[in-house]
């Protein structure tokens, strides 16, 4: 009877473990709707209005994907369909910042004012420069896909028309 109970806990464990496989199967290509994505940085005009990066993932007109979440350059963000432009995913990511500083005291009232510093999360994929994976549901089915080459791009809106008119 004991070796019966080893060979069963023996297979349930290994059974268990053949699970883990299936959580994130990546596909090295994307979808046949998905073009070629591309990003732009921004800087706020003003101190303390930050900077970050935009990316941005045309799709075609009959996708029938719903893409939601997006890994780039080391952080996670949400994609969500432009207003403007429907068949158009757009992330958006601002740089933490300067980091301010804590005020440690003996009394917890003259701590308040204190900020949480922004916490960047790790993401779960090993990306090269210019690589992005996406996640995205087609069916019903929950699916991982790389974009690969993401180009950078200048903004419109950041071009500068007569440079000589701004002191530095």
């Amino acid at each position: 009877m004991k070796p019966f109970y080893l060979s069963f806990s023996a297979l349930l464990v290994i059974f268990s473990f053949s699970n883990c496989a299936n959580g994130k199967h990546l596909q090295e290509e994307p979808p046949k709707a998905v073009q070629q994505a591309y990003y732009t940085t921004w800087t706020g005009g003003v101190k303390g209005a930050g900077s970050g990066f935009n990316l941005f993932i045309p799709v075609a007109a009959d996708a029938e994907i719903q893409m939601d979440t997006v890994f780039f350059r080391g952080r996670k963000g949400v994609l969500q369909k432009e207003q403007n432009t429907p068949n158009l995913y757009v992330a958006r990511f601002k740089d933490p910042g300067e980091k301010k500083d804590l005020v440690m005291h003996r009394d917890p009232k003259m701590e308040y004012g204190n900020e949480v510093p922004l916490r960047i999360e790790k993401i779960p994929f090993e990306l090269a420069e210019g690589e992005a994976v996406v996640r995205y549901t087609r069916n019903g089915k929950e699916k991982f896909f790389r974009i690969k080459d993401i180009e950078k791009k200048d903004s419109e809106e950041v071009r500068l028309k007569n440079p000589k008119n701004i002191r530095h």
